[in-house]
């Protein structure tokens, strides 16, 4: 089968290597799709601060389960899946308590171990997902994007008839907007200093799209939603502007989500947050109902996902790809692998 590995920054090697044996209790599938994430460009970089090469990136896909261990019950031959790509030890405090998303010695396909990007991928069958007919495999490979921004709102507590902003208009932060505005918020507001990305949030749903560069934060918050202020403020840019602005746009006793992958340490403003008794929220990752969420929100229809992504590239065509998203970095949303056509 062909695998694409990474041996170093920038580089990618195309190898034939064998379809690997299934064990008792895994899954082996054939990769559909793809999705390459932010997480993804930053080892094509270099920058990534915890992972070393080779590696065989990918954590974002669908496909189809090809062959089953003789211990396998919750997938079967020809169902169609997503992979949910955390490795966790299940013998650590965080592990035993339910945060296996925090766990003492957690791996991530395509950062530590094996990724996604292989004609076959083999797996625990326990990590496996299945898709509903109604999805396509497109819209099984932004699964995972569409998880992360499922489990920021839930770890926040929710968003019912909340006033809602999300900063930073990427991938992450369209999918946050929509969620939060398919879970009941009151209103959204998304920012980013980026015309094109606000645009295409627009078309998305979102009705409130602000230009950072133009307006202060703490005015936009003022303009469109009054005194009320917003309950919550998600942070999906990553940047020491924007989370400086959302501590000293936070209302009184409301609330502020980290889910952007911060890449330096910033200052914060503790003595607002303790003054105002703003709640600040840490984000990593998902849990498995977060993946269910993100299926059903999709399955219904609430979210709009065909028009975050911007292209398509064939798995030989990796390279391509990932030079594609360097060269057109202002204007790309999600761009997928497809394997097998």
């Amino acid at each position: 089968m062909l695998q694409a590995v990474m041996p170093e920054a920038g580089k990618f090697d195309l190898t034939e290597v064998s379809v690997p044996e299934v064990g008792e209790a895994q899954a082996l599938l054939k990769m559909e799709r793809i999705g390459i994430c932010g997480s993804d460009m930053q080892i094509y970089h270099g920058k990534h601060k915890f992972m070393t090469y080779p590696v065989v990136l990918g954590h974002e896909g669908a496909g189809t389960v090809v062959n089953v261990g003789q211990n396998v019950q919750n997938v079967a031959v020809g169902d169609r899946v997503t992979v949910q790509p955390q490795l966790y030890c299940g013998h650590c405090h965080p592990c035993r308590h339910g945060h296996y998303n925090v766990c003492e010695n957690l791996a991530v396909l395509g950062v530590h171990t094996t990724g996604l990007s292989s004609d076959y991928f083999l797996t625990e069958a326990a990590k496996l997902i299945k898709l509903p007919d109604a999805l396509s495999m497109d819209q099984g490979a932004l699964i995972e994007p569409t998880a992360v921004a499922t489990a920021g709102i839930r770890k926040c507590g929710g968003v019912e008839a909340a006033n809602v902003v999300v900063l930073g208009a990427g991938p992450i932060g369209n999918l946050v907007a929509q969620v939060a505005r398919a879970s009941g918020a009151n209103a959204v507001m998304i920012t980013d200093i980026n015309s094109k990305r606000l645009e295409l949030a627009r078309r998305c749903g979102i009705e409130v799209c602000i230009d950072s560069k133009a307006v202060r934060l703490a005015d936009a918050i003022s303009e469109h939603f009054g005194a009320d202020g917003a309950d919550l403020i998600l942070d999906c840019a990553g940047v020491p502007q924007t989370i400086t602005a959302a501590v000293e746009a936070a209302r009184r006793a409301s609330r502020i989500g980290v889910i952007a992958n911060f890449k330096q340490s910033i200052d914060i403003e503790l003595v607002l947050l303790q003054r105002k008794e703003v709640t600040l929220y840490g984000i990593m990752m998902y849990a498995r109902e977060d993946f269910e969420e993100a299926i059903r929100l999709i399955a219904e229809g609430k979210l709009h996902t065909q028009e975050l992504i911007t292209n398509h590239f064939a798995i030989r065509q990796i390279r391509e790809a990932y030079r594609y998203i360097d060269d057109h970095s202002d204007d790309v949303m999600k761009v997928i692998l497809t394997l097998n056509q």
